[in-house]
């Protein structure tokens, strides 16, 4: 079945040949852009792209798609996005949210960035702050939605399973390769009292290892948690989505990680939901993060 994201997707990788770039400009992953194009080929009979381990191209059907497709899916971007004559009031949102600091900033806000494009006469007030205040202010009803880990239990508050983060372990690439042999495990958390943390710890090491267990420092920010982990020979547990890029670049290393998913939650109190301007933010934002995982 041919859905939108498809051809827009072909769109944007006939532009450019590079599924990287692709995958940067659409807000998504890699792999999703691939997967994306290969059930649009499969669909339609043919190959649009021409692969090679150093190039991408178009074939002579890919191209003529093009030249057909791609003033039809700008026409339609246009329409959506500027011809807002029967729903303008739905788009004119004062918005106000409270998130996590790197899973707000990496996963979340450019959500928002997206949403912004399609409706800018909207207002989004986005604070980063710890999942303890934000739950407590959307309960009170200070925030208009949340992106946390965890859940309060009030009963006012609605939750939506947005997407998922794997804890891991960290550690600099010095010590990652025999970190279960050193003396002392050298750590950098989060918090001073670092649960996420320690409950990874529990989790992973037998008592012996728990013995070694020495914390260095804490410091609530992922990137400086890397920082630390490096300039100190140390290790850490963070969030894979927050680890990602350092691997890549190969500053630190995963030497552990957790089998089972962490959820994240888009939240917000159960009024919220019958403001149908605001619910059109929340809609989209429940798209968004579902087509990710597509």
């Amino acid at each position: 079945m041919l859905n939108w994201n498809f051809l827009e997707t072909f769109v944007v990788l006939s532009e450019n040949l590079n599924f990287s770039e692709t995958a940067k400009i659409l807000n998504t992953a890699q792999p999703v852009v691939s997967r994306q194009i290969k059930m649009l080929e499969e669909n339609l009979g043919y190959a649009l792209f021409l692969r090679s381990k150093k190039s991408v191209a178009l074939s002579p059907e890919g191209l003529e798609l093009k030249r057909k497709l791609g003033p039809l899916v700008e026409e339609i971007k246009r329409v959506l996005i500027l011809d807002r004559s029967e729903n303008s009031t739905l788009l004119k949102i004062n918005i106000r949210m409270g998130s996590m600091y790197e899973a707000g900033q990496l996963l979340l806000l450019p959500k928002v960035a997206q949403f912004l494009e399609v409706h800018p006469e909207s207002t989004i007030h986005v604070s980063l702050m710890s999942t303890s205040l934000v739950n407590d202010q959307v309960a009170k009803g200070i925030l208009d939605f949340g992106f946390v880990y965890e859940l309060s239990e009030r009963k006012s508050v609605k939750a939506f399973a947005v997407t998922q983060d794997i804890p891991v372990m960290i550690a600099d690439k010095k010590v990652a390769a025999n970190w279960r042999k050193q003396e002392r495990y050298n750590f950098i958390g989060y918090r001073e009292n670092d649960l996420y943390l320690k409950g990874f710890l529990e989790r992973h090491l037998n008592k012996t290892e728990m013995s070694k267990v020495r914390y260095l420092s804490s410091v609530n920010s992922h990137g400086a948690i890397i920082d630390l982990v490096r300039k100190q020979h140390g290790m850490s547990v963070i969030p894979r989505t927050s680890a990602v890029r350092a691997v890549e670049k190969g500053y630190v290393e995963i030497v552990e990680q957790d089998k089972k998913p962490q959820t994240l939650y888009l939240i917000c109190h159960e009024q919220i939901l019958i403001d149908k301007r605001k619910k059109v933010f929340l809609d989209y934002l429940l798209k968004q993060f579902k087509d990710a995982k597509s």
